[in-house]
C-alpha cells in the first residue's frame, strides 16, 4: 500500500565495488547476487535496492504477479539482513519500507492490512527519519505513505492524512538535489490524486526530475520516464493518471 515513490530511493555506491559498478550500469540482477552475500548492512542494503530496481523502474510490468511478489520479498530479506547488521543503518529501513510496499500491491488491500505490511512499512519509515533526519528520502516516503494510503484505502486509514502527506512530499522534493527519483515520484503521485488539480505543479516536478543530473542508469530511466509523462500530461491528462496509478499499483 505504500506508493512506488516509496519505491522509489537511490543509492550511492564506490566505484571500485563490483554489485556498486554493476548496479550503476543497470545490471540488477549481477549487483544483487554479487552484494547479497556480504556482511556489512550498506552492502546488503545495495542489494536489496539492486532486487527492488526492476518494480521500481516498471521493468516487471508484464511478469506474474508471483514473480513481482517473490522480488520484493527478496528485497525484504535483504534489507533485514542489513538491519540485523546495523539497525541504526536508516537506508536499510527506508529500503524494508519500500519492498513492503511494493509486497502489498500483489495482494488485497485487506490482507496487506492484515499482515500488517502498511503500519510496519511507516514504522520503518519514521525510523529512518528519527536516524538521518537530513536525508529527504525519509520524508519523500512518509508523504507517499500518506498519500498512497489515502488514496487506495480511504482518508484516515491507519492516521493517512493526504494533505499532511503533499506538504512532506513538497518538502523533500524541495531537498532532493540531483536526484531526479524523488521529483519524479511525487509527480505521480499528484497526477493520480487530482491532474486537473495538480498538473501545473507535477509539470514543474517532471522538469526538475528531467534536469537533475546525477549519474547512473537507475537515474537514466527515471528521466527518461519523467520526460515521457510530462509529454502525456501535457496532451492527455486522463491519460497521464491511468498512466500514474498503474505504475503507482502495478
Amino acid at each position: 500500500m505504500i506508493a512506488a515513490a516509496l519505491a522509489f530511493l537511490a543509492l550511492a555506491t564506490a566505484p571500485s565495488d563490483a554489485a556498486g559498478e554493476a548496479y550503476q550500469r543497470g545490471a540488477w540482477g549481477e549487483a544483487e547476487a554479487a552484494a547479497a552475500q556480504a556482511p556489512d548492512a550498506q552492502t546488503l542494503t545495495l542489494a536489496a535496492q539492486a532486487a527492488l530496481a526492476p518494480l521500481m523502474l516498471g521493468e516487471m510490468t508484464h511478469a506474474p504477479r508471483s514473480e513481482r511478489r517473490a522480488a520484493a520479498r527478496r528485497a525484504q530479506t535483504l534489507a533485514r539482513a542489513a538491519l540485523e547488521a546495523d539497525p541504526d543503518h536508516a537506508p536499510a529501513h527506508l529500503r524494508l519500507a519500500a519492498a513492503l510496499g511494493f509486497e502489498a500491491r500483489y495482494v488485497s488491500s485487506v490482507r496487506a492490512a492484515l499482515m500488517g505490511l502498511p503500519q510496519e512499512g511507516r514504522r520503518h519509515i519514521e525510523t529512518a527519519m528519527a536516524l538521518d533526519p537530513e536525508d529527504p528520502w525519509g520524508e519523500g516516503m512518509l508523504g507517499a505513505w500518506h498519500m498512497e494510503v489515502a488514496r487506495r484505502g480511504r482518508p484516515g486509514l491507519f492516521g493517512s492524512d493526504a494533505e499532511e502527506g503533499l506538504t512532506l512530499y513538497r518538502a523533500a522534493a524541495a531537498r532532493a538535489g540531483e536526484d531526479p527519483s524523488l521529483a519524479f515520484h511525487f509527480a505521480l503521485a499528484l497526477i493520480a490524486a487530482d491532474p486537473e488539480a495538480h498538473g501545473a505543479e507535477a509539470q514543474a516536478l517532471l522538469e526538475q526530475a528531467q534536469d537533475a543530473d546525477a549519474p547512473g542508469a537507475f537515474e537514466d530511466a527515471i528521466r527518461a520516464e519523467a520526460g515521457r509523462l510530462k509529454t502525456l500530461l501535457a496532451s492527455d491528462p486522463a491519460g497521464a493518471r491511468r498512466e500514474a496509478v498503474r505504475r503507482l499499483e502495478e
